[in-house]
């Protein structure tokens, strides 16, 4: 199961899968991206520039300085362990040299495996680690759309070809990814892994809502092999407000099978374990898995 962590006062808060707090790693104000491994003994972050492991004490284990010319602030580094946590994925933006880096470390020494080029100019990007040691990473671009790639450890990245698309999430048995359309967020595709063939494909219209108010939100993802949570958001014109619902869609026929019907803080804060689970924050700030 995913690891559940999140900033929290004094550092990053690192949950047991009940979510029971395991600890609260210190760390500096608004690290760029932070991950942990399964055994919840380590968190690896990001600053700018520069990539960190250290214990749950706060003592550091290893440092990576990415010695970027001229790092952006605004371009955000992500850090991800590989499945079985041997290995520590870097994305790094890298605007100055044109073009941005995929980097593989050593989990326990911080040792440089491989340093590839990326054919992106990202301002962020996400990973998704898979069972085999193989990563794939959403990386966007901004105004000039969103890339996809997938890479081993020590093989050559492949880039799937589109700059509209971005990926949202992997399914629990890796047999397809799940992308929303970047500029118009228009629609969303179940797409075969590791192909990428179009398998379902899904418009506003096809929840019963209207393409003229409602938008598909770049989150949700799958909630079991068979299932996909999709949100779509929009604004109330009468009300003046936001509002946004999350849809249950099979996999393998693509229909729409419910609106879930829970309220949450935001259209971004349910997140999908893969298990047929999902973690909500209630009001007061807890977390809750359902």
């Amino acid at each position: 199961m995913r690891v559940i962590s999140r900033p929290a006062v004094g550092g990053i808060e690192v949950f047991e899968a009940d979510l029971k707090s395991s600890k609260i790693f210190p760390v500096p104000l608004g690290p760029w991206a932070h991950a942990a491994p399964s055994t919840r003994d380590a968190l690896v972050y990001a600053t700018e520039g520069t990539v960190i492991r250290i214990d749950p004490g706060g003592s550091e284990r290893w440092r990576l300085d990415l010695d970027m010319e001229d790092p952006d602030p605004a371009a955000m580094i992500d850090v991800a362990f590989s499945a079985d946590d041997s290995r520590v994925w870097v994305y790094a933006p890298n605007p100055a040299a044109e073009h941005d880096e995929w980097i593989v470390l050593d989990a326990a020494t911080g040792a440089i495996l491989s340093r590839r080029p990326l054919e992106a100019v990202g301002q962020g990007g996400h990973q998704f680690p898979l069972r085999d040691g193989r990563m794939m990473l959403d990386v966007g671009e901004g105004q000039d759309g969103s890339l996809i790639f997938l890479a081993g450890p020590d093989g050559e990245p492949r880039n799937f070809g589109w700059s509209d698309r971005v990926l949202i999430d992997v399914s629990p048995d890796e047999r397809q990814f799940m992308t929303i359309d970047h500029e118009g967020q228009a629609d969303v595709a179940l797409h075969a892994f590791p192909g990428g063939e179009v398998l379902v494909r899904l418009t506003v219209s096809d929840f019963g809502e209207d393409p003229e108010i409602g938008v598909i939100e770049w989150t949700g993802g799958y909630l079991d092999a068979e299932t996909v949570i999709v949100v779509v958001h929009g604004e109330d014109e009468e009300a003046g407000g936001p509002w946004w619902r999350h849809y249950r869609v099979n996999t393998g026929t693509g229909e729409v099978l419910d609106d879930l019907g829970i309220v949450t803080i935001d259209e971004y804060d349910l997140q999908p374990l893969g298990d047929g689970t999902f973690v909500v924050t209630d009001t007061d700030g807890t977390l809750r898995r359902m």
